[in-house]
C-alpha cells in the first residue's frame, strides 16, 4: 500500500492482508483502486487486480472492524473504487451496547430455507 499520511495504530494487520492478497493469482486485471480513510482523510491507497484479491482483502479488513464503502461520488470516494473507513468512524468503538450488527445470512436467508406451503 502507498501511504499518503501516517497510518493509525493497528495498521500492520491491514498492510499484511494487502500483501497477502497481492500474492493470490488472478485471471483478469480489474485494477481496483482501494483506499483507507481515517478522520475524513485518505491515508493509504493500493491497487488489486482480481476478484480473489479483492475478496480476500475485503474479508480480512472487515474482520478487523473497518467498514467498506463501495458507492459514492468521486469526492466521497477520493477517486477509489472501494474505501474502508477506520473503526472509530463507523461506530465500532461505540459505548452503546444496544447496537447489534446482524450478519447477512440473518438478513437475507438462503433460498430453500422457507417452509413450503
Amino acid at each position: 500500500m502507498n501511504l499518503l499520511l501516517d497510518p493509525p495504530p493497528g495498521f500492520e494487520g491491514i498492510s499484511k492482508a494487502f500483501a497477502m492478497a497481492k500474492l493470490l493469482p488472478t485471471s483478469h486485471r480489474m485494477n481496483v483502486r482501494i483506499g483507507l480513510v481515517r478522520d475524513g482523510a485518505l491515508f493509504a491507497t493500493g491497487q488489486l487486480d482480481g476478484y480473489r484479491q479483492v475478496n480476500f482483502f475485503s474479508e480480512h479488513v472487515r474482520d478487523l472492524g473497518w467498514q467498506e464503502r463501495l458507492l459514492g461520488g468521486d469526492g466521497d470516494m477520493f477517486g477509489c473504487d472501494m474505501l474502508f473507513l477506520h473503526p472509530a468512524e463507523n461506530g465500532a468503538g461505540s459505548d452503546d451496547p444496544s447496537f447489534i450488527r446482524r450478519t447477512p445470512v440473518e438478513l437475507w436467508p438462503a433460498r430453500g430455507t422457507h417452509a413450503e406451503s
